[in-house]
């Protein structure tokens, strides 16, 4: 993983390049005195003394998905390098930017066995060696990340063998929530390893939200991802400066829910998708609070669009009719279809490439860079591991997901290092109880208190879509996390920008009249 910024004195020439599946983020900003970069938003506000301007079509993004994904930033002008990609920038200011590495090249010339056992062997064989590379070129102890879900137990226990000490595993616990408790899970594997130093960090949504100040502080740009927190806290108790984490697995084994339902929609027979189309459909999917009665009910809403068109459904987490009456703009939704090409006819594999290169990045490993970093721990990806990437999504699709089963060759090639329990568990996920918070208590009411500050939404549509949620008639908890972030997030920028700081190591400006020297 990496992002980096190189100057060509001889040529006067400025090179940034992103790693090829964006484990590490890179913004840039090109202004009339010259282009800046840095790791992260912060440092470029202060740079340019608050003087931005919000970019709204990415915030309607931001409300869509829960992120702004790249190459769009939070204010105009303001841009991400997207994985795989480098961007020059010459001393007069222009630019030219281009695509190092394509994961759908680089699968298509992957060549994977037919055999599903011998491919169940090959796995193992994988993943074991990059656990094992992740853990020697560390020069400090090494620790690992453990939910107790499948994904992050095979790491730990692959971790385990490959240590010649002790291995510290970390998990999260909620007694007082044990819906989102795992630490039950965690407890099991952990058991099976004698060399695991297991520690469970309990929390509670006091704790959390106390917590969630110094996070949003740090935050240089709205992600309504509400893992972030959890994620932060559990890093902020890790002792070791490195960790391993079992973020991936789910885009490269098909571990979502999603992807069962945009290949079993994109299948159906015309006769068959025409008839169930008929049938009247649920206004708004998203505010039903039942999981899988929002699941069928955006199932059936989907059958009646394109394979593009339904992924981006599934991964809209928001009402597009609630957003309008607030006032936001959502129509760079067509770019971002534009952008994200075709997934052919909903073929598995297509469907999971398009995560790797939209989602994934955008949500899922900024979230990690985020909550790691705010701690200053490394957290290392055996999943993104590019020889096993390709290898992967070069399988069979049934090899991957086979009659409802999910991450099927994952599960067998390690059915026997795992308790039970684990591997037919359902898919959790870091999930906050943030529903229950709004419906009372300390969130709700910071959330009104910023509401009735802000002049940036329709106040009263807002106030409906809190009080709905309120009186239990609709479940608008992942639009009301967003709202509440946002204006967090704008809080913090004035005070980024009186905070003018020299230019640290973490953000740099490289000046149009530079005369060769380094950067």
């Amino acid at each position: 993983m990496f992002a980096f910024v190189v100057w060509d004195r001889s040529a006067r020439k400025l090179t940034l390049a992103r790693d090829r599946y964006g484990e590490k983020p890179l913004f840039w900003l090109l202004r009339p005195d010259g282009i800046m970069f840095a790791s992260e938003v912060p440092p470029l506000v202060r740079l340019c003394r608050g003087d931005l301007e919000e970019n709204s079509s990415a915030i309607g993004l931001y409300f869509l998905f829960s992120y702004i994904p790249a190459p769009d930033g939070p204010f105009r002008d303001l841009h991400q390098v997207e994985p795989g990609s480098w961007l020059e920038c010459d001393a007069d200011g222009a630019w030219t930017t281009g695509r190092y590495y394509s994961v759908t090249e680089a699968v298509a010339a992957t060549h994977t066995s037919t055999d599903y056992s011998f491919a169940c062997g090959e796995l193992r064989r994988q993943l074991t060696e990059a656990v094992r590379q992740r853990i020697e070129t560390a020069d400090v102890p090494v620790a690992t990340l453990l939910s107790g879900g499948i994904d992050s137990s095979i790491i730990a226990t692959l971790a385990a063998k490959a240590s010649d000490g002790p291995l510290a595993a970390y998990s999260l616990g909620f007694p007082d929530d044990p819906e989102f408790d795992e630490s039950e899970h965690a407890r099991a594997v952990a058991a099976r390893l004698p060399s695991i130093v297991h520690r469970v960090v309990p929390t509670s949504q006091g704790q959390l939200l106390d917590f969630a100040d110094g996070v949003f502080a740090h935050l240089g740009e709205p992600f309504a991802d509400s893992s972030l927190l959890p994620t932060a806290f559990l890093c902020a108790h890790i002792e070791e400066k490195v960790a391993l984490g079992g973020d991936a697995a789910d885009e490269l084994f098909a571990g979502y829910g999603t992807y069962p339902a945009i290949v079993r929609g994109a299948a159906l027979s015309g006769i068959l998708r025409r008839l169930l189309t008929a049938i009247p459909s649920h206004g708004n999917p998203h505010s039903i609070g039942n999981p899988r009665l929002r699941a069928a009910a955006l199932f059936h809403r989907h059958l009646r669009q394109d394979p593009v068109d339904s992924y981006l459904s599934w991964r809209t987490y928001t009402d597009p009719a609630a957003l309008v009456d607030l006032g936001i703009d959502v129509s760079a939704r067509a770019a971002v279809r534009e952008r994200i090409g075709a997934v052919g006819s909903g073929r598995l594999r297509d469907v999971q490439q398009i995560d790797l290169v939209f989602n994934l990045p955008n949500d899922m490993l900024k979230k990690v860079d985020y909550a790691s970093m705010y701690s200053s721990v490394e957290v290392r990806l055996p999943y993104l591991d590019s020889g096993l990437v390709q290898w992967a999504l070069a399988l069979p699709d049934d090899f991957r997901m086979f009659g409802g089963i999910r991450k099927r060759i994952l599960r067998d090639a390690f059915a026997a290092d795992l308790p039970q329990q684990v591997l037919t568990r359902r898919k959790m996920g870091f999930l906050l109880p943030i529903r229950r918070w709004f419906r009372n208590g300390r969130l709700r009411d910071e959330l009104e208190t910023l509401l009735s500050r802000q002049t940036r939404f329709d106040r009263e549509a807002a106030g409906r879509i809190l009080a709905r949620h309120a009186a239990e008639i609709a479940d608008n908890s992942v639009l009301l996390w967003a709202l509440y972030v946002y204006l967090r997030w704008r809080d913090n920028l004035a005070r980024w920008a009186a905070h003018v700081a020299p230019v640290e190591h973490r953000a740099a400006v490289v000046r149009a009249s530079a005369e060769g020297s380094g950067v």
